[in-house]
């Protein structure tokens, strides 16, 4: 009786801690990149959305969009942020300009706001899609949540 009753404990041992594990494929991994914020979301600007920026990695392989580096509500000029106290830019409203033809800045600004930050893909509950009932413009880049930014 007395092996039935270590036998059974050293079960329910083992039972929980391996369902107390946690489970790495619900997380999404964080990627670290340097690169340059190179434009945003035009519909962000004019439905006066939280803003979208479009990010460039330094390598060029990847083009990514992102809504938390923006202040809660639109306002200009634009912060580029991950909380009130870290300012990373503030982007003056005349780049915003003309933001019915193209996402990007003018080719003078595209290496003037360098990023180096860590991010993880969005997940489909993550995503952020806007109405843009103006826009005809549709982006078409991975959509990302950065972790951290550093200039």
């Amino acid at each position: 009786m007395k092996n039935i009753q270590t036998l059974a404990l050293l079960f329910l041992t083992a039972f929980l801690f391996i369902s107390c594990e946690k489970d790495d494929n619900n997380s999404t991994p964080s990627i670290k990149n340097t690169g340059y914020i190179v434009g945003f979301d035009p519909c962000t600007i004019n439905q006066s959305y939280k803003i979208g920026y479009i990010i460039i990695t330094e390598d060029l392989k990847d083009t990514l969009v992102t809504y938390n580096l923006s202040d809660d509500t639109y306002k200009m000029p634009a912060s580029v942020l991950l909380n009130p106290t870290d300012t990373l830019y503030k982007i003056p409203e005349s780049y915003f300009q003309g933001y019915r033809n193209t996402p990007f800045f003018p080719e003078s600004l595209r290496n003037a706001y360098p990023i180096n930050f860590s991010y993880s893909i969005t997940k489909e509950d993550e995503m952020i899609f806007y109405l843009c009932t103006t826009d005809i413009l549709f982006l078409n880049f991975s959509q990302v949540i950065i972790k951290s930014a550093t200039k």
